[in-house]
């Protein structure tokens, strides 16, 4: 199975998305996406509404050891606002209107499913079902998993 993660900061409703998906872009640059990533979604009440995120993101990457001044030019420069935008307009495209939502292989989940709601999905695509219909590049930080899996799992998120 690949597992893929993909930006869709919910804008309206969640005004410090769009800085914590810079964040975690800038950790993966700096090779901590996956450590980034979770500590988002584990200090998530620390930043989520929160009009100094960006001195909680800073902490956070303090903490996961990254290299603070790199990771503060990368937030500084917006290195990755365009990559934030292609994911969004992607999920758009898709159909997604919330947070977490999943392409399983062409099928739409949304919502914070258990394992029971995609197990049947991912049975199915591994018994030999129709193959991914959603091409993702197997991208440096943010997927996991072979890039020929034969169940590919793209999730949309704001970390909220």
């Amino acid at each position: 199975m690949r597992y893929i993660v993909r930006n869709f900061p919910l804008y309206s409703i969640h005004p410090q998305a769009e800085l914590a998906a810079q964040a975690a872009e800038c950790a993966g640059e700096l090779g901590a996406y996956w450590q980034m990533h979770d500590v988002l979604f584990e200090r998530q009440a620390e930043w989520s509404g929160n009009s100094g995120a960006r001195q909680v993101f800073e902490s956070m990457a303090q903490d996961i050891k990254l290299d603070e001044a790199a990771f503060a030019a990368c937030l500084d420069e917006g290195r990755h606002v365009d990559r934030i935008s292609t994911d969004y307009q992607a999920g758009i495209a898709k159909g997604v209107t919330g947070t977490p939502a999943f392409d399983v292989n062409g099928a739409m989940l949304s919502g914070a499913l258990s394992f029971a709601g995609f197990q049947q999905e991912i049975e199915y695509y591994l018994a030999g079902g129709k193959p991914p219909t959603m091409e993702v590049a197997a991208d440096s930080y943010r997927s996991m998993g072979k890039e020929d899996a034969p169940v590919v799992v793209t999730e949309f998120s704001d970390f909220q």
